[in-house]
């Protein structure tokens, strides 16, 4: 437990870095303000020095929802106007099955990711699509809601076959492409769950009643891959469970459970939960995987705090509340050491590892989401709706 007079130092620090954060989104160069990808978000800057890599479609996806957000909550136009930006970005890429490319990119000697612009991925089309989504919802122009239906139908058709879904991946003419084993974002896994987000709430829109099916089917199957002591089978054919794509499938199932009141889909969720507070290692930190390694990241950080906020009271009948208590003050205290506080351009960006000189866009999206929920809380200002996790990006 934290004293008063830390607990306070933390709150300030905590608040600093939540509005460093939203400026950072809004005002950095990591989103792209002229020309013909104005709007997109690269997915990282590397500081020294200064270069971008790629602009990454998933993340401009997740922009289109973050801004809305922080529009929502802080009621400022230049938010909604970045959202907006976000979107007809995503519209323009899209090809003529309305589909998004992985992203492209700006670096000769980027090659980390392969040919971005020869994948498209289920999962990164699908949060964009739920992205759209949110942003019809809270403009009412029915260009993002139309747009988002173009992409539902074509990601159905191309990944949902047979009432199932056993592809993740396909290239740009549409063809299955091979799955690496090794990882996890190129295979049907658990995370893909998180695609219940757009589905369920496109079907609130009437629309194709197989929405509501691709859900369950996605759902299903992430719990198909749960494991007895609550972790989801991340890696194919591997004990090694990424913490990342884990805990997607909670953020996915917690959604699903509570937007269908299916308590065997919460309950999944649930359980992946509890399994992730119980895999800090011997020094109190969360790492990328349960091999109990030393390499952290940070947006497992801020995905693991969004959730154990959100599902607290549920968490209660399975911890005590002073170790529910300090395991938000140790993921919050430690989300804030990876955020840059210096007087300069880097100013509200966060780390994606300690160690790395770059800092990341969708890490700094999770991050401020996470401060974000953790001062409502704090300040007993915490609605209890859907709605919250639905803008989880």
């Amino acid at each position: 437990m934290l004293d008063k007079s830390k607990r306070q130092k933390i709150n300030h620090l905590s608040q600093n870095a939540l509005q460093a954060n939203v400026e950072w989104l809004l005002k950095s160069d990591i989103k792209i303000k002229t020309g013909t990808d104005k709007g997109a978000l690269y997915g990282w800057k590397n500081l020294d020095p200064p270069s971008y890599p790629f602009v990454y479609s998933e993340i401009t996806g997740y922009a289109i929802s973050c801004y809305s957000w922080i529009y929502s909550e802080l009621r400022q136009e230049r938010a909604l106007e970045a959202a907006k930006q976000a979107a007809e970005w995503v519209i323009r890429k899209m090809d003529s099955e309305h589909l998004l490319v992985a992203g492209y990119r700006r670096l000769d000697t980027f090659t980390e990711k392969g040919d971005l612009s020869n994948q498209i991925y289920l999962f990164d089309n699908g949060m964009s699509m739920n992205e759209l989504i949110n942003l019809f919802r809270l403009t009412g122009n029915n260009k993002f809601l139309t747009e988002a239906r173009n992409m539902a139908d074509s990601l159905v058709k191309h990944f949902f076959k047979n009432s199932t879904f056993n592809v993740a991946l396909i290239d740009k003419l549409h063809r299955p492409k091979r799955v690496l084993k090794s990882k996890w974002s190129t295979a049907a896994g658990p995370h893909h769950s998180k695609l219940s987000f757009g589905f369920l709430t496109l079907s609130k829109f009437g629309g194709n009643p197989i929405y509501k099916e691709f859900s369950n089917s996605v759902c299903k199957y992430a719990i198909s891959l749960q494991n007895s002591d609550g972790s989801f089978a991340t890696i194919f054919n591997s004990n090694i469970i990424q913490m990342h794509p884990h805990l997607y499938a909670c953020e996915g199932l917690v959604y699903s459970g509570i937007f269908l009141s299916s308590e065997e889909y919460f309950r999944a969720g649930l359980r992946g939960i509890i399994w992730a507070v119980h895999q800090f290692n011997d020094k109190g930190v969360l790492t990328k995987d349960n091999s109990k390694s030393s390499t952290e990241q940070s947006d497992i950080i801020s995905q693991l705090l969004r959730l154990v906020i959100l599902c607290h009271s549920h968490l209660l009948k399975f911890f005590d509340r002073s170790t529910l208590t300090d395991t938000i003050d140790n993921l919050h205290e430690r989300i804030l050491t990876y955020c840059i506080l210096s007087n300069d351009v880097n100013r509200g960006g966060i780390k994606y590892q300690p160690n790395l000189e770059s800092t990341c866009s969708w890490c700094t999206m999770f991050c401020m989401q996470a401060l974000w929920l953790w001062w409502k809380k704090t300040q007993g200002k915490l609605k209890k709706d859907e709605r919250w996790i639905n803008y989880f990006v």
